[in-house]
């Protein structure tokens, strides 16, 4: 994932580098809708609006009529799903090259998730219909679609197992790192191997403990414990897991 780089002592953050036309961009991330085609990103860019938002900006209302397709460009947006009571559950993090609102693709649709930016992002929007053509004129962007879908449905199954057969707060928070690192691909070894796993952390505590389901203090003090066990380093610039079957260990 192409987000900023995130410090979860000090809560700073860098701005992002917004870019301007797809086909041109310098800095196009390693997700599929940054990989099309310059064809097809050239019509890409012509369908739709560019969305230059501030951090902590509602760019999709949950429960809202879905009408428009959002490509993120540059920065992160945090994906959360409310339950009827209105207790937030962070899902993931979608970062440069992720689409967003593809319940858009089905007339009728209501939106799942809320969608608010972490920090400054530059965000393409489509509306619905000249989505599905642009879907039906490039094959590659059919694909890009699906592996949305299943990324959207992949972090769907892990956060109903985290909660669901997690019996522990040191259980869910173990699940949950291992969860990031393994599903933005950015452990290339075996899912189950023990070598160490390096990943940026864009997370609060409490953003973190709303995607684990426990509390931001908890986080804090299994942080502690897991740095003080060998398990885990924070630097300013990444997180590294040290021994990935032990903390797998702890909610299997």
């Amino acid at each position: 994932m192409n987000c900023l780089r995130f410090n979860l002592k000090t809560n700073t953050r860098r701005p992002a580098i917004l870019p301007h036309h797809c086909a041109n961009c310098s800095r196009r991330g390693p997700r599929s809708f940054c990989n099309l085609p310059a064809t097809a990103l050239r019509d890409l860019h012509s369908i739709a609006t560019t969305l230059n938002l501030d951090a902590h900006k509602v760019l999709i209302n949950e429960g809202f009529s879905a009408d428009h397709v959002f490509v993120i460009c540059s920065g992160c947006v945090k994906l959360i799903a409310s339950s009827p009571e209105g207790r937030p559950l962070l899902l993931r993090v979608a970062g440069p090259g992720d689409v967003l609102g593809l319940a858009a693709l089905l007339p009728g649709a209501l939106y799942r998730v809320t969608a608010i930016t972490l920090d400054p992002c530059s965000i393409k929007s489509i509306p619905r219909d000249d989505f599905i053509r642009f879907m039906d004129n490039f094959i590659d962007a059919s694909h890009a679609t699906a592996t949305a879908m299943t990324r959207d449905y992949n972090s769907a199954v892990l956060s109903a197992r985290r909660l669901a057969l997690s019996n522990s707060a040191a259980g869910k928070l173990a699940s949950t790192l291992l969860d990031w690192a393994r599903m933005d691909h950015l452990h290339d070894g075996p899912e189950h191997n023990n070598l160490p796993i390096s990943f940026t952390m864009p997370l609060t505590h409490e953003e973190l403990g709303s995607m684990a389901g426990i509390s931001r203090e908890t986080v804090t003090r299994l942080l502690t414990k897991f740095r003080r066990e060998g398990l885990l380093d924070q630097t300013e610039q990444q997180m590294t897991l040290h021994h990935p079957n032990r903390l797998e260990a702890i909610y299997s």
